[in-house]
């Protein structure tokens, strides 16, 4: 019913509506390249020896029927080959161990902290399995699920006094649930090894071939580089640095006043003004004008495209006079690979969304079963 009323009171328009046969909007071209990389040998054997254990753990959480008790912990171990795959220094070590018996509380607290940020910094587009929508307020439970503050105290009161778990059946208390400390934003991979020695990886090897062939066609051209990992962005600074591109940056962690002054600078057409804004995918996501740029190098899939979609548009909108080329970094034989599959049956479902029903709690579970076998090729 509720669809009904909208479609018969909204007017929806996207970049190809037609009024009168006409196209309501008169943009330039926008291309989406996928470019795939290969590991060197030495990366490839690191990420077989991650992903033969991360496998061996989630096969059992098959036989155990205790899947989605272990959401948290296989979501790290998907975050560590999608690290992989970029570079072998943003590999951080997520203990998959959860056994809320043998610790402490304040040792417990800080495993559920932790577990809600690699989370929501996974950029796995979380959604509450109570009101299905993307999260607000963030909570997670003894048993690490993640819920809507407002939906998890709505459960427990309506249960009283046996509340259970929606996605585990295991206990729930208002007391054993615990809150995401505020930050700008949440990542994963913010413990910066600054003691390592710099090194390449096939990806950024890959960038810089492209900018530097982009250079030598077009010096003027602008281009944004982006990926969901800060760390990695700072990475890709030092052979920026050696090969003379001049270049500014846009994360979370900058105060308003810096982003502001980063996107002026990149926006500036004078000589010697920035060529290359190397993006966060969250920050970049909404309310940025970058149309200076003609040219974006994605370094990661996200979960979620209509993600990726947000941070093309700010390139591919009013005020665009270039064709936008868009080149995704995809590795081969790689969880990545598995992710654009993913991405296409999102893009499918979100296409038929306003024609669709929702899914109910128990689909969105099977869902979630299904997507992990897929990624992990089980």
């Amino acid at each position: 019913r509720l669809q009904s009323l909208i479609r018969s009171i909204t007017l929806r328009r996207t970049k190809t509506s037609k009024v009168k046969g006409k196209p309501i909007l008169e943009l330039p071209e926008r291309k989406v390249l996928i470019q795939h990389v290969t590991l060197t040998e030495e990366e490839r054997q690191i990420y077989q020896s991650v992903k033969k254990e991360g496998k061996a753990a989630i096969s059992r959480f098959f036989r155990e029927g205790t899947v989605l008790a272990h959401y948290a912990d296989i979501l790290g171990v998907l975050l560590r080959l999608r690290q992989l795959c970029c570079h072998p220094h943003l590999c951080i070590n997520t203990s998959s161990s959860f056994s809320a018996g043998n610790k402490t509380p304040e040792e417990l607290h800080e495993t559920l902290v932790s577990k809600m940020k690699l989370i929501l910094s996974s950029g796995s587009d979380e959604e509450c399995a109570v009101c299905l929508e993307s999260l607000t307020l963030p909570v997670i439970t003894r048993c690490a699920h993640v819920f809507c503050k407002p939906c998890i105290f709505e459960v427990i009161r309506s249960e009283q006094p046996n509340a259970k778990c929606p996605l585990c059946r295991s206990e729930l208390r208002v007391q054993h649930l615990v809150e995401c400390p505020l930050e700008q934003e949440i990542d994963s991979s913010n413990g910066k090894k600054s003691d390592q020695e710099w090194i390449s990886s096939s990806k950024i090897n890959a960038l810089m071939h492209a900018l530097i062939e982009l250079r030598r066609d077009n010096p003027t051209a602008k281009c944004l580089v982006v990926s969901q990992f800060t760390t990695f962005l700072s990475l890709i600074e030092n052979p920026l640095k050696e090969s003379g591109f001049a270049f500014t940056r846009l994360d979370g962690s900058m105060a308003q006043k810096k982003r502001v002054e980063a996107i002026q600078c990149f926006q500036s057409s004078q000589a010697g003004s920035p060529t290359v804004l190397l993006l966060s995918l969250k920050a970049g996501g909404v309310g940025l004008n970058l149309t200076a740029a003609s040219r974006v190098f994605l370094m990661d899939p996200a979960w979620n495209p209509a993600a990726e979609d947000q941070c093309f548009d700010r390139c591919h909108r009013l005020g665009q006079k270039h064709d936008v080329v868009i080149t995704k970094f995809i590795v081969k034989d790689s969880v990545e690979e598995n992710m654009l599959k993913i991405q296409s049956k999102k893009r499918e479902l979100a296409a038929g969304a306003f024609a669709t029903k929702k899914l109910s709690a128990s689909e969105v579970k099977q869902t979630k079963i299904n997507e992990i076998k897929a990624l992990i090729d089980l």
